[in-house]
């Protein structure tokens, strides 16, 4: 069986949509969890209505907490052998779940599909591709530095969607969502749950539409970005140290490491939304040259990243906060551009 969970917080425009794309599936065999997280819209009133229609929908109400604390909530009650996560203004093709429990994979521990933007998800499958044990080092590090997999596919590596998960690793490694985590805590669940996980099948298929609407908490402008992602990348390193796996992924681990300053900088500090005045944010700045991760992540700029990212870090290491704000807000309007114009 599989568990298909979906959290829910005020998208009453997006609901039916998603749970339809559920219903509809090839595949009959699955629960649909939702997990209503103290919704202020109609939302409440569209999961009732569904769970009045269809018996394999079961329906959690909790107070607001965020989406970390939803899936949790589903990942305690769920009962399938596989998981499987959906944002709510989101939908999947009809064969996915089909997909995921068919036979030739069942003996894997993890299974990514593609993700499509275009709304169609129509397009062939092309055979597997599989991972044991010894090639799970490349998806791994794929996490810390994202790297499409051979051909013309869309897998992404960070997010909990379009990828299923099983029951049994979650359960015997406790692994959770981090609830002090808002931004970047499905990266950390997904290299949690890889560094357990022993194989892989990657089925290149298209089968989850990702909704970017405005109003989206990826569009949204975030004041305590700098204390969420030193949070985030401290856990990153004591879960990459638990597991023996730091040496391993040390230089990975300090290229995401500056990823995340370079995001802290153009989306938090220097982010044309911000409220802030320009002295407060250098005091900021300041206080990032003080973090022992971020000081020892700036040794590896020069064999790490993209020229212009090596460039933004390396005036933000000589504190030129000038250039460091021009630069950011250009790399902000051209981000946001880039990301509309998909």
């Amino acid at each position: 069986m599989i568990s298909v969970i979906v959290p829910v917080y005020n998208t009453e425009k997006y609901l039916s949509r998603c749970i339809d794309s559920v219903l509809s599936s090839t595949y009959t065999d699955f629960e649909l969890l939702l997990i209503n997280d103290g919704s202020t819209d109609q939302s409440l009133d569209i999961c009732r209505k569904y769970k009045e229609q269809d018996n394999r929908i079961t329906l959690i109400s909790q107070e607001n907490q965020g989406v970390c604390a939803a899936r949790n909530l589903g990942l305690r009650v769920c009962r399938g052998d596989w998981i499987i996560f959906i944002d709510s203004d989101d939908y999947i093709s009809s064969d996915f779940l089909e997909m995921t429990a068919c036979a030739e994979y069942q003996d894997k521990d993890l299974l990514l599909f593609d993700f499509d933007r275009s709304g169609n998800t129509d397009r062939q499958t092309a055979s597997a591709i599989y991972y044991e044990k010894e090639d799970m080092h490349e998806l791994i590090r794929r996490i810390l530095v994202p790297e499409k997999l051979p051909g013309d596919g869309n897998v992404d590596f960070r997010t909990p969607c379009a990828r299923a998960y099983r029951r049994s690793v979650i359960d015997r490694y406790s692994i959770r969502f981090s609830r002090d985590i808002t931004i970047g805590e499905d990266l950390l669940f997904n290299l949690a749950y890889q560094l357990r996980a022993d194989s892989c099948a990657y089925i290149p298929k298209p089968v989850y539409h990702y909704d970017m609407h405005r109003g989206s908490s990826s569009r949204s402008f975030h004041p305590s970005l700098l204390e969420n992602h030193i949070r985030l990348q401290r856990q990153v390193k004591e879960l990459l140290e638990k597991c023996s796996a730091f040496s391993c992924f040390e230089n990975a681990y300090y290229s995401y490491s500056l990823e995340n300053l370079t995001y802290v900088l153009v989306h938090g500090i220097f982010s044309p939304h911000s409220t802030r005045s320009y002295r407060e944010n250098c005091r900021l700045c300041v206080r990032m040259q003080k973090n022992k991760i971020y000081r020892e992540a700036m040794k590896y700029n020069l064999r790490n990243g993209i020229l212009p990212r090596k460039i933004l870090v390396c005036f933000f290491r000589f504190r030129c906060y000038p250039a460091v704000h021009m630069i950011s807000r250009i790399s902000y309007i051209y981000l946001e551009n880039k990301e509309t114009s998909r």
